[in-house]
């Protein structure tokens, strides 16, 4: 008994290096390419810690979420994860009076609908048997009430924290071994890149108009 929970032991710390190593290793990728995009990242960066983003409201237990713990574990928090991102689109695109954010909203409500009815399906194909709740704690402030510039504002600064969680549960799952099924990488790296170009245009936006 002692030997078997040894080696389980070792097998799940094995698991957590190769993680945090395919994590450490991403972060470099971004610090590092040299596509212009990317190299906005050392200024992001800064912008966030210095723009006093660390210190809001939203910055509470559900600013970004415990690790991915396998496949399935993926697929019912990115659900999650995507329906707050829709409804706060929508609550945007009634509110906003800039043609880039109703634009933006429409994107992300298209895209990511889409993206949690393949989700949705796969959990009913792949996982017919197991509890698909999950408890997921809010990312976004509640903009309801807000118009104009506050909205726009109040927007961009939370989507870009909730699109860093996504960009991270997504690089963990590609890079943890947890995958199960072939088609979900390449699902992950869409959500991941697309998330991750989507933080650096909200955070062009956020610079020029606030």
């Amino acid at each position: 008994m002692k030997k078997t929970t040894i080696v389980i032991l070792s097998v799940t710390s094995a698991v957590v290096l190769l993680v945090l190593m395919g994590m450490m290793a991403y972060i470099i990728f971004l610090l590092t390419n040299n596509n212009p995009i990317q190299q906005n990242v050392n200024n992001g960066l800064g912008w966030m810690m210095n723009s006093g983003m660390m210190n809001s409201d939203v910055m509470g237990s559900g600013m970004m979420h415990e690790s991915v713990e396998s496949e399935h574990d993926y697929l019912i928090h990115m659900i999650a994860h995507h329906e707050e991102a829709v409804a706060s689109a929508n609550t945007l695109k009634a509110n906003t009076q800039r043609e880039e954010m109703k634009n933006f909203a429409d994107d992300i409500i298209k895209t990511q609908s889409a993206e949690i009815e393949q989700m949705k399906s796969w959990l009913d194909t792949w996982y017919p048997n197991e509890d698909h709740s999950v408890d997921y704690q809010p990312m976004m402030r509640d903009l309801t009430g807000l118009k104009g510039d506050a909205v726009d504002q109040a927007f961009l600064q939370d989507m870009i924290f909730h699109h860093m969680d996504a960009v991270m549960m997504s690089q963990q799952l590609i890079v943890s071994g947890f995958a199960k099924h072939a088609e979900i990488i390449p699902f992950a790296e869409t959500i991941r890149d697309n998330q991750r170009n989507e933080i650096f245009m909200m955070r062009r936006w956020l610079s020029e108009w606030f």
